[in-house]
């Protein structure tokens, strides 16, 4: 893998764990999951997180780099999100799947230059 790749997948998941401490509030997850109300903002951030995380894994296990590996995970995720909607899935599950698209598009965005 590249450094500059792993330096971007470390940031972005790093920025993803803090998002989800913000939007979450400092409790966990499942606690406020099991409460039975829909909290799609704090999946979104568990999705960004958790699909980073499945980057990570690949790459580690393949040493591709995590644009290829990337590649592969948007792929599933993708189906999964088109097959939620289908279904008409809640608006938790829709946004777990659509935080981990939002976040693999961030991978694999072309590098910003500094201004």
């Amino acid at each position: 893998m590249s450094e500059r790749a792993d330096a971007r997948l470390s940031r972005l998941l790093a920025a993803a764990e803090a998002g989800l401490a913000a939007a979450a509030g400092g409790a966990a997850v499942c606690v406020l999951t099991k409460a039975g109300t829909p909290v799609p903002g704090i999946k979104y951030h568990e999705g960004r997180r958790a699909a980073l995380t499945e980057v990570a894994r690949l790459g580690g296990r393949t040493s591709r780099s995590p644009e290829d590996a990337a590649t592969d995970v948007r792929a599933s995720w993708a189906e999964d999100l088109e097959r939620l909607t289908q279904r008409g899935a809640g608006p938790d599950w829709i946004a777990y799947r659509q935080g981990g698209l939002d976040a693999l598009a961030d991978l694999v965005a072309p590098p910003v230059p500094p201004a």
